[in-house]
């Protein structure tokens, strides 16, 4: 049995009953931050399995079109286990290797299951989605966070800073509670975050958001922003504008989820 995953109650009933009936294909949806690798993990490790796990291979950043023919043909030798194929991260396909992959998951062994991991279904091709049973992770709640944060020799401030910066999100707990670095990275995203907040429509604030030039980074810009501003609309009077901006955050996340151009969708925000 493999370590339990850390995800929101919300989704422990639904994650066992898949355990316990696992789909021929399931996409696991989970933004970074999730941990959407090590549901995988418990899934394919729930009762006796011969596990395969496809990944990007040394100093590549995809999944090749050779890597997925390779697995191919290794299914087709006799196993007299079950087998699971974990494809993490799946957006890590090559278009090619997607449609290479995709005639073994219209006509897959009937003993042979795939886990597909992703930060949006909409990074793999419509008809790699089609095929496969989708489960979205959710963030985790307030106490489990407290609970991941009880476990470290943070101090309180930092503890709670780490819990706005963070929350939902325990992978992301775990690694700002134990890398100064990472932890520092954030920091200064959130005061890029707050730059904008304060001064919209600037020039400088601008600035800051075209600093974020690839998907991941804006992502975690976006996410501290609505943190902010979801913050300021909880507890304090705003005009109508913080709601004019959140509505602009908020198309932005979308466009960036569909794989929109990731400096177009940040102008939005600061013209």
């Amino acid at each position: 049995m493999s370590q339990p995953p850390l995800i929101s109650t919300t989704d422990q009933a639904t994650v066992e009953q898949l355990a316990n009936r696992l789909p021929q294909s399931l996409m696991i949806i989970a933004e970074p931050g999730l941990d959407g690798a090590g549901v995988a993990r418990h899934l394919a490790h729930h009762c006796k399995s011969d596990v395969l796990t496809v990944s990007p291979l040394p100093q590549k950043n995809t999944i090749s079109t050779e890597q997925i023919r390779d697995l191919t043909a290794m299914l087709r030798t006799y196993s007299s286990v079950r087998r699971v194929v974990i494809i993490n991260p799946a957006n890590a396909m090559t278009e090619s290797a997607q449609n290479a992959l995709l005639k073994t998951l219209e006509e897959p062994n009937p003993n042979t299951h795939f886990l597909l991991t992703t930060t949006a279904s909409t990074d793999l091709l419509p008809t790699i989605q089609s095929r496969c049973q989708q489960l979205m992770l959710h963030r985790t709640t307030a106490s489990q966070d407290a609970q991941l944060l009880e476990k470290t020799a943070l101090t309180p401030q930092e503890k709670r800073q780490i819990s706005f910066l963070a929350a939902g999100l325990p992978l992301l707990i775990t690694e700002l509670s134990h890398d100064a670095k990472k932890l520092a990275e954030r920091q200064a995203i959130a005061a890029d975050a707050k730059h904008i907040l304060e001064h919209p429509r600037s020039y400088s604030a601008m600035k800051c958001a075209m600093r974020y030039t690839d998907r991941s980074s804006a992502l975690q810009l976006i996410d501290i922003l609505l943190r902010f501003i979801h913050f300021q609309l909880k507890h304090a009077a705003q005009p109508p504008t913080m709601h004019q901006l959140l509505k602009k955050v908020l198309e932005a996340e979308k466009s960036l989820l569909a794989n929109g151009n990731t400096r177009l969708a940040l102008l939005k925000i600061v013209l």
